[in-house]
C-alpha cells in the first residue's frame, strides 16, 4: 500500500467548484422560473422563462456525493476518532453559520412565510436537523453527507478503519441493487423517500464509487474493485435517470438524462485520470475548492432575490445571471478565506481544551 503524505487535488477540486457552479446555473437559468413554488422562485419574483439548457445542472450534486466519497475516505485514513470529527465540524459548521442566518434575513425581508416560521426552519437548520423544511431547500444534502461521515467515525472509534472497503462496498451495492429492482420491475417504491436518502440507500452508490477510487488510487487496482467501481457506476446512472424523471413530473416538462449522464461520467473520468496520473496536485486550485460549499448554501435564495431585483431594473436576463454569478462567486471566496477561518479557529480550540477530557484511544 502506498503510504499518503497530506496533499491537495487540484482537479477534485476543480471538478468540485464546477459543480457548485452548474447547480447554481439550474438554480438560477432554469429552476427559478420552471418550479414556481421554490424558494429561490419566490424570493426571485417574476423572472421570464427561457430555454432549458440549464436545466441540467442538478447532477453537480450526485457529482458531490462522489467527490466526499473519495476525500472523506483519504482525510480518515490516518485521522483518529476526535480529529476527523473536529475536521468535519470545522467543514460544515462555519459557513452553515454565515449563511443561514443571511438567507434567513432576505427571506423575512421578501416577506416568505411568517417570521415565526422562518426562525423554526432556521434553527433546524443550525442544528444540522435531518428533515426539512430548512431555510434554505440546498441543505437536504448535508443530512446525507453526515450519515456518511458518521459511519466512517464509527468505524475509526472501533478501531476498525481497515473495514472501509468492506462497509462502503455494501452501501453502494446495497444502493445499486435497490436501483436496479425498482427499473427492473417498474416500481416507485420509496425513490422520493427522505429516510432512504439518510440511510444512503439512494446516494450509496456515489459514496462507494468515491470510496472505490480512493481505493485504486491509494492502494492497489484489482479486478474486484474495477468490477466494483463499473458496478457503482450502473447504481449511479440509474439514480441519475430516476432523479430526472422525478424533476420533469414537477415541472411537467421534458427532461432528459442523457446530457446528465455524459456530464456526471466526464466528472468522474476526469477526477481519475488527474489522480491516476498525478496531475495538479499542487495547491493552485485549493482556493476553489473552499469556496465551493460557501457558495452552494449561499447562492440560492439569496442570489434568487438579487437575480429578481437585477430584472426589475431591467437587466436582461442573461446579464442577471452573469453578474449575479460572479457576485455569489466572490462572497463565498470572502467567506472561504476571511470568515470562516475565525470560526474554525474558534472550534479548533475548544476541542483543543475538551481534549483533555477524552479517553487517550478516542483522541
Amino acid at each position: 500500500m502506498e503510504i499518503s503524505k497530506p496533499r491537495t487535488f487540484g482537479g477534485v477540486d476543480l471538478v468540485r467548484f464546477l459543480s457548485a457552479a452548474m447547480v447554481m446555473l439550474f438554480h438560477y437559468g432554469f429552476w427559478v422560473w420552471a418550479y414556481p413554488k421554490g424558494q429561490i422562485a419566490k424570493a426571485a419574483g417574476s423572472v421570464p422563462s427561457t430555454n432549458s439548457f440549464f436545466s441540467y445542472g442538478w447532477i453537480g450534486v450526485e457529482i458531490f456525493f462522489v467527490i466526499s466519497g473519495f476525500i472523506i475516505a483519504f482525510s480518515a485514513q490516518y485521522s483518529t476518532p476526535t480529529k476527523f470529527f473536529e475536521a468535519r465540524v470545522k467543514r460544515l459548521v462555519p459557513a452553515v453559520i454565515i449563511c443561514a442566518p443571511v438567507t434567513f434575513a432576505v427571506i423575512a425581508f421578501c416577506g416568505i412565510e411568517t417570521i415565526q416560521h422562518n426562525l423554526f426552519v432556521l434553527f433546524r437548520t443550525l442544528v444540522f436537523w435531518p428533515f426539512g423544511p430548512w431555510i434554505d431547500s440546498v441543505y437536504w444534502t448535508l443530512g446525507i453527507e453526515i450519515a456518511f461521515y458518521g459511519i466512517i467515525w464509527l468505524l475509526l472509534l472501533l478501531g476498525r478503519f481497515s473495514k472501509i472497503e468492506v462497509v462502503a462496498s455494501g452501501i453502494g451495492l446495497l444502493s445499486c441493487i435497490y436501483w436496479i429492482t425498482l427499473f427492473t420491475f417498474g416500481l416507485k417504491i420509496g425513490a422520493e423517500s427522505r429516510l432512504l436518502d439518510l440511510l444512503l440507500i439512494h446516494h450509496g452508490c456515489f459514496f462507494g464509487l468515491g470510496v472505490t477510487i480512493w481505493l485504486l488510487r491509494f492502494q492497489s487496482r484489482n479486478l474486484m474493485r474495477l468490477l466494483l467501481f463499473a458496478f457503482f457506476s450502473l447504481g449511479c446512472a440509474l439514480e441519475i435517470i430516476n432523479a430526472a424523471s422525478v424533476m420533469a413530473s414537477k415541472v411537467s416538462m421534458q427532461i432528459s438524462y442523457v446530457v446528465p449522464l455524459v456530464t456526471f461520467f466526464s466528472a468522474v473520468a476526469f477526477i481519475c485520470w488527474t489522480l491516476m496520473t498525478r496531475r495538479l496536485e499542487h495547491k493552485a486550485l485549493r482556493p476553489i475548492g473552499l469556496m465551493t460549499y460557501p457558495l452552494y448554501l449561499i447562492h440560492s435564495v439569496v442570489g434568487g432575490y438579487l437575480l429578481g431585483r437585477l430584472i426589475s431594473a431591467g437587466l436582461s436576463y442573461p446579464a442577471a445571471i452573469f453578474y449575479v454569478s460572479v457576485t455569489m462567486v466572490g462572497v463565498s471566496w470572502a467567506i472561504a478565506i476571511y470568515l470562516e477561518p475565525i470560526l474554525k479557529n474558534a472550534i479548533g480550540r475548544f476541542f483543543r481544551k475538551s481534549e483533555r477530557f477524552l479517553p487517550e484511544g478516542a483522541r
